[in-house]
């Protein structure tokens, strides 16, 4: 299990977060029973590339805290990658400050709430969403992160 984090120019997370990324990585790959091979790169980046994603990818012209992009490629067999995944520090630093939320626990939020959109899990309906918001919430909380849901 690998899960391999850039950042953007103009761009640092400490060694402390970074590890907790790791920690939740391998936590959400042993409940999901990923494979042992299995890798997700994330990219940490600021608003204006994610405004930019936003737009090209989803036709949008608003920004956004996370996108997620699944590997259909035929690589995927092969490589074990899963996807890539877009997280917004600009917008992590200000939603986590307006929710009262750590950042770090926010930016670990929107890792597995990436990921889950990356093994298909979505929020399009109520239905939809309550299967994929209890699934953060039970690994929030083995990561010791309180229901951002609340």
């Amino acid at each position: 299990m690998t899960l391999k984090v850039i950042c953007t120019e103009g761009v640092a997370i400490e060694e402390d977060l970074l590890n907790k990324l790791t920690d939740a990585f391998k936590l959400i790959s042993k409940e999901e029973d990923l494979d042992n091979n299995a890798s997700i790169n994330v990219k940490i980046i600021k608003d204006k590339e994610m405004l930019n994603l936003n737009n090209h990818f989803r036709n949008k012209e608003t920004s956004t805290n996370v996108l997620s992009f699944t590997n259909e490629d035929i690589s995927k067999s092969i490589t074990g990658n899963l996807g890539d995944i877009a997280i917004n520090y600009d917008y992590i630093f200000e939603e986590s400050n307006k929710q009262n939320k750590t950042f770090d626990d926010h930016m670990i939020h929107m890792l597995i709430h990436g990921i889950y959109h990356i093994l298909g899990f979505d929020h399009d309906n109520d239905k939809v969403a309550n299967v994929m918001e209890k699934k953060e919430v039970t690994l929030l909380k083995k990561l010791n992160i309180s229901n951002p849901y609340n």
